[in-house]
């Protein structure tokens, strides 16, 4: 078995305090495995919230992995957004923008899908490159058969229920079939700051083959459940939904995925 936690569009810039705290709090209790940041640490990319971003990861007990969110590339200094987009973000986040983890039970394949400019006013919107999905289905396809395979991004590779049309990370039609292929079972993203599951794959009568149901969502290896991850720490929220992220156990071969929002004084699942 294997405990994870997944959280994302922590936005040190535009944080909680309080939440901040009772996140830390809460992740150094339940002691999960891994912990797992789809993107966006800072605002606006400056070095004094990459600072508190590391301050916050240099208190969590837990080991973590983590991709870049479009957030994270400065959108004031030009020559570095263009030339070193990524400079800050290996300075004081990690090395790497794509990292693998593997154990004896999950393996997970990162991607960076921040692009640093775009043909269109919107360069916030990610996209994965063709380059990517080949390497990336390549990695999941070296690792051993039996782990349970679980690929993050920052941005979005299912739509949310509620709007069909809704922005996607570029290629997620080519990228997912490429997961289906190699069994994965989980994606992890945010970038919306809303939280919400969507299977990739339905049987045959279009009910998809696991649950989610009441904040708790069920998937199995080889049945991709795309997750989104609502913003952990940032005051900027959307609609009513409060700050949150997803509480992940991996066993059996299959993944139940908790929602975990914050109410003012702590955290409690999802209703």
């Amino acid at each position: 078995m294997r405990r994870l936690a997944h959280i994302s569009d922590l936005h040190f810039g535009r944080t909680n305090p309080a939440v901040v705290e009772g996140l830390i709090t809460e992740l150094n209790r339940d002691r999960p495995d891994l912990v797992i940041a789809s993107g966006d640490f800072t605002m606006r990319a400056r070095k004094l919230e990459y600072a508190a971003a590391r301050a916050f990861l240099a208190r969590l007990d837990a080991p973590w992995i983590a991709v870049p969110g479009n957030h994270d590339i400065s959108p004031f200094h030009l020559v570095q957004r263009f030339l070193r987009p990524f400079a800050r973000y290996r300075r004081y986040i990690a090395p790497s923008t794509e990292p693998t983890h593997l154990d004896d039970e999950i393996g997970i394949v990162c991607l960076n899908t921040v692009r640093t400019w775009a043909p269109e006013a919107d360069w916030s919107q990610g996209k994965i490159r063709r380059r990517q999905i080949v390497q990336a289905e390549a990695r999941l396809a070296a690792m051993p058969a039996h782990v349970f395979r679980i690929v993050v991004g920052h941005h979005p590779f299912m739509p949310p229920p509620w709007d069909e049309e809704a922005r996607l990370v570029g290629r997620a039609d080519l990228a997912l079939a490429a997961f289906r292929r190699q069994g994965v079972g989980l994606t992890l993203a945010g970038h919306l700051h809303r939280h919400y599951a969507r299977f990739a794959e339905a049987d045959a009568s279009g009910a998809a083959n696991d649950t989610v149901d009441r904040g708790v969502m069920r998937g199995r290896r080889g049945h991709l459940l795309a997750v989104q991850a609502g913003s952990a720490t940032s005051t900027r929220l959307r609609g009513s939904e409060p700050n949150a992220y997803n509480r992940i156990v991996i066993a059996d071969g299959a993944a139940t995925v908790t929602v975990r929002l914050w109410h003012g004084s702590g955290w409690r699942d999802a209703e």
